[in-house]
């Protein structure tokens, strides 16, 4: 695998990991809406399932139903922001039947009436009415069901499907008429039913609706940024095929210029990436130094080849002619600003740490850091290559070159990291 296949397959895992943490977070922010809506439907249905019973006593024809603070329901009749329910039984009219006679009977019409000032609807819901004497007669009623249980001297009433439902805030009318001894009033009540909230009456349903609107929204802009993304990473993944394509010519043809340094080029441009990823760079700066490595001799074309391959030592008029190819380079990559630092990586690899390298005797930190790290990446390959003045070095006169070294010719931190990964076996030594 070369390097930008490696740098694609890098670059691919990272984008896939952030990616799976995406969707990860949308998924678990559904899970968490859909968590909280199942919720409030539980609620709903447990409402639905769980009947409730209110027993209370009527006095001035007329009874609110609330909670006290231990959860008893408040018998006294009175009227309060807190009742949640009202019950009254009204008489609109009566009349005497066989006046006069010792069998003579009384006929009323009984008005019952239940409010609901609860935030629930009231659903499912019954009355049991206690008769306050025996031997009733009911001859009509209206909106349900009135069935008298003259044993229990109980009255059961069941609502018909007009007022089979009383919403928050509204009220159920319903009687009968009825014949008795005397006219009656109704004191003992139980009033049972179950609550029923509309999911859509709950406010956390709309901001779970709001929040799922958002989540579709952020859903479909993700999709769309992925495909932008997917697209984006296309272009310039064959952009930096392009690149590396054009250098590795760029680089062939600077080696084939001098036999003796054939692969050099690519030898130091992957010296230098190690030396990257080990000082903690990010792979978009360890790629562009691996750029510059392959780079870092293109002002070699400029020099003679009978210079560069000179089988000697050179004379001090051919080394100055030598060093000149850094100023080449310099000039060859004037205008090319794509690689940020790519220029100065190839101008400035021969300085020294110590000041006395060239072209411009630069000093420590003042040499460009891509600089130093080529210049360590170039000695060590040159170190472990033939040349035509002389064969490889040992591993061991390698290491003690490099130690040596350090602070004066070398950056001491990265000459220290090339140390260690020959000692590791990260850089293979011939």
């Amino acid at each position: 695998m070369d390097r930008a296949q490696k740098d694609n397959a890098q670059k691919k895992y990272e984008i896939s990991a952030r990616d799976k943490r995406g969707l990860s977070i949308l998924a678990a922010i559904l899970v968490i809406l859909l968590a909280l809506l199942a919720g409030i439907v539980i609620k709903v249905k447990s409402d639905l399932n769980t009947p409730f019973t209110y027993h209370f006593h009527i006095e001035d024809k007329e009874i609110s139903i609330g909670k006290d603070a231990d959860g008893v329901a408040n018998m006294d009749g009175s009227l309060s922001a807190a009742d949640s329910y009202v019950y009254s039984v009204d008489i609109s009219k009566h009349w005497v039947n066989d006046p006069g006679v010792p069998l003579q009977t009384y006929g009323a019409q009984y008005d019952n009436t239940v409010t609901n000032n609860s935030d629930y609807d009231i659903v499912n819901w019954s009355v049991v009415l206690t008769v306050p004497e025996r031997n009733i007669t009911i001859d009509s009623y209206w909106n349900g069901e009135w069935e008298y249980e003259k044993k229990a001297d109980t009255i059961y009433f069941t609502p018909d499907d007009r007022i089979e439902t009383i919403h928050s805030g509204d009220s159920a009318t319903f009687g009968a008429v009825m014949i008795s001894k005397e006219l009656m009033d109704f004191t003992d009540v139980s009033f049972t039913g179950c609550r029923y909230k509309p999911v859509t009456k709950y406010f956390l349903f709309w901001v779970i609706m709001v929040m799922l609107v958002a989540w579709v929204t952020s859903f479909v802009a993700y999709l769309l940024f992925m495909a932008r993304e997917a697209n984006h990473r296309k272009n310039e993944d064959r952009l930096n095929s392009v690149i590396l394509d054009t250098m590795q010519t760029f680089a062939n043809f600077i080696d084939t210029k001098d036999g003796y340094t054939k692969d050099h080029s690519s030898r130091v441009s992957h010296y230098s990436e190690l030396i990257a990823r080990k000082l903690g760079m990010s792979e978009e700066q360890i790629r562009d130094i691996g750029y510059i490595g392959l780079m870092h001799d293109c002002g070699k074309l400029a020099i003679a080849s009978e210079i560069l391959e000179k089988p000697g030592r050179l004379t001090p008029e051919e080394f100055e002619k030598m060093k000149l190819h850094t100023k080449k380079g310099g000039d060859i990559l004037t205008e090319f600003k794509a690689i940020e630092g790519i220029r100065e990586g190839v101008m400035y690899h021969h300085e020294r740490y110590d000041g006395t390298g060239y072209m411009e005797g630069r000093k420590g930190e003042d040499i460009p850091l891509v600089a130093r790290i080529i210049g360590v990446a170039d000695a060590m390959d040159a170190m472990n290559s033939d040349r035509c003045y002389r064969a490889h070095l040992t591993r061991e006169k390698i290491l003690e070159e490099f130690e040596n070294n350090k602070g004066t010719q070398f950056d001491p931190k990265i000459a220290q990291i090339m140390i260690d990964m020959i000692n590791s076996g990260e850089v293979f030594v011939n």
